[in-house]
């Protein structure tokens, strides 16, 4: 299972006062028609809801969306809107030279990529209809550090702080040189992540095609929101399964150079930022591995990611709050370190300088901080301003 019991439960209670509260509302609403309608109109409302019925099972068909990693295109391809409506979602980019319109399932120029791309995945998603933060879209921060995983060679950049203690000291102490030398295989392969404000988990289920051994998708205590992180996690998993076993049909080349063999673990649950983690912790121990079930004693994250999280200066306290108990720290057994990973745009909500403050703050709070290069992507919405795709990334130590 991918939810601990604790949340089942917390989903239970939570379907439960949605039942209450939506069979309030219908009454409410039977009564006033009544009143002020009569029969007759109370006729046509029920009619109504019938379209309404249709419309919600036409759209559960086609709530279920997919983007695909690119090595020329910074955007990936889907999730992106162009227009008014919130399921017009094509492949467009900014870029004149890399404008894919329409499903990319059926685009040949996504098709040929699919065939010369070496390591090129395709994530499932949904987009939460419930209100609250920003987590009913693909922002451009998830979509390019979803693309740098896919992308061996930039994946083992991003990741460098991290990757060369590995190299000096599990791989080459446990004599598995030739593995070292393998640039090929992404560098996520074996790594424990966990993605804050997950929104729709893009960077998440990436990192699981890419090959992570744990990967933990968490969001704000919204049961919609974390109830279609869940079935993303199972959708996702099932693709993964299916791959596997179409590797070891065709003897495992063609998919090995991106991922393992092995799927990984893959868990879902409500957190809020600055809290205790032992809700985090508690999600992973009721997996069957024995070292998930110690993860709180010795090995915590490789990977923390809080993609577009840092637009509202008031939060930056407990998010560095909580990445600093997350992430990997050296022990006398272990001496690795992880790291965390924050790329943004920067919204226009407030001063830029407010959201940049992070960065005192992270380095105040004991992390070292780096600055990396910033990258234009297609802002998510139709006529937004391109500043908001324009992704900037804080790698923190």
């Amino acid at each position: 299972t991918v939810i601990s019991h604790e949340t089942y439960l917390w989903l239970e209670e939570a379907d439960a006062k949605e039942s209450e509260w939506k069979a309030q509302l219908a009454e409410e609403r039977s009564n006033v028609m009544i009143d002020l309608f009569g029969s007759d109109e109370n006729a046509d409302n029920n009619s109504e809801g019938s379209n309404e019925k249709r419309q919600r099972h036409d759209r559960y068909e086609t709530r279920i969306k997919e983007w695909t990693s690119s090595h020329q295109n910074s955007d990936g391809f889907g999730g992106i809107s162009i227009g008014d409506n919130d399921d017009d979602f094509v492949n467009r980019s900014c870029f004149p030279e890399e404008n894919y319109d329409g499903n990319h399932s059926e685009n040949p120029k996504v098709e040929n990529e699919h065939n010369s791309e070496n390591g090129s995945i395709t994530v499932k998603y949904i987009l939460s209809e419930a209100p609250g933060g920003h987590g009913d879209a693909i922002w451009a921060a998830s979509r390019h550090v979803a693309n740098l995983f896919a992308n061996v060679k930039k994946c083992r950049d991003l990741l460098s702080p991290i990757l060369n203690q590995d190299d000096d000291d599990q791989f080459i102490r446990n004599g598995d040189v030739d593995y070292v030398q393998d640039l090929s295989r992404n560098p996520l392969i074996g790594k424990r992540v966990i993605e804050l404000g997950a929104g729709a988990g893009i960077p998440s289920w990436s990192a699981l095609h890419c090959g992570a051994d744990l990967v933990v998708c968490t969001d704000q205590g919204i049961a919609d929101r974390i109830r279609c992180l869940a079935e993303c996690a199972l959708r996702n998993l099932e693709d993964i399964e299916k791959r596997t076993e179409q590797s070891k049909q065709f003897g495992g080349e063609e998919f090995n150079t991106n991922n393992d063999l092995n799927c990984g673990i893959v868990k879902v649950c409500p957190y809020s930022w600055g809290t205790p983690i032992d809700p985090i912790l508690e999600t992973i121990r009721c997996s069957n591995s024995q070292q998930d079930k110690e993860l709180d004693q010795v090995h915590l994250f490789d990977v923390v990611i809080a993609a577009d999280c840092i637009y509202m200066p008031d939060f930056h306290e407990p998010l560095l709050k909580s990445i600093k108990l997350l992430i990997r720290r050296p022990n006398k057994s272990d001496h690795r370190w992880g790291m965390a990973l924050l790329p943004f745009a920067l919204h226009g909500n407030t001063k830029d300088e407010n959201v940049w403050n992070i960065v005192p703050l992270a380095i105040e709070m004991g992390f070292e901080v780096e600055v990396l290069e910033g990258v234009q992507l297609t802002p998510q919405w139709k006529n937004m301003d391109m500043k908001r795709g324009f992704v900037n990334m804080l790698r923190l130590t």
